[in-house]
């Protein structure tokens, strides 16, 4: 499954044109955590959501500096990530993080000059889907135990 936020005709105007691009993603990105600072978390989806995509682009492109590219794009992925958490959206949330994973060590392997800054993300991303992944299973434990608590009590009647 992938998750997509911009329509065609939007990702190929992102594609053709970088200073569009650019403004796009920090309008995104802005309008994003600032729905997020005040706890509409659907609300900042979407534009998370482009913001995501569009660093991705630029990403793809190599138009802004690599650096730059994967601030924005691992930053932007573990806003909407956590966004997803928000709403109780896990899977979607893992796999935002997923897709960042995969996307920079996609470009570790092109460009290994850069290891060190695409190193940094990659340990952000993994730590922060680790976390989602412990929150998971806290819950599921947490589930099966309350079930597993009630079962002596059916018994017993």
């Amino acid at each position: 499954m992938k998750i997509q936020f911009l329509c065609p005709a939007h990702r190929q105007q992102m594609q053709k044109d970088v200073s569009k691009a650019i403004q796009f993603w920090q309008v995104g990105f802005d309008t994003g955590q600032f729905y997020r600072d005040h706890m509409l978390w659907t609300d900042a989806i979407p534009h998370l959501g482009c913001a995501f995509e569009t660093a991705e682009i630029l990403l793809t492109n190599q138009t802004v500096e690599p650096e730059v590219s994967w601030d924005w794009f691992s930053t932007s992925a573990c806003l909407l990530a956590s966004t997803f958490i928000n709403i109780n959206c896990n899977t979607q949330a893992r796999e935002v993080m997923w897709l960042a994973i995969n996307r920079l060590e996609k470009d570790l392997q092109k460009n290994p000059v850069g290891h060190e800054w695409v190193d940094q993300y990659l340990r952000q991303l993994y730590n922060e889907l680790n976390k989602l992944i412990a929150h998971d299973c806290t819950e599921t434990r947490i589930g099966t135990q309350a079930h597993k608590a009630v079962e002596p009590l059916t018994l017993i009647h």
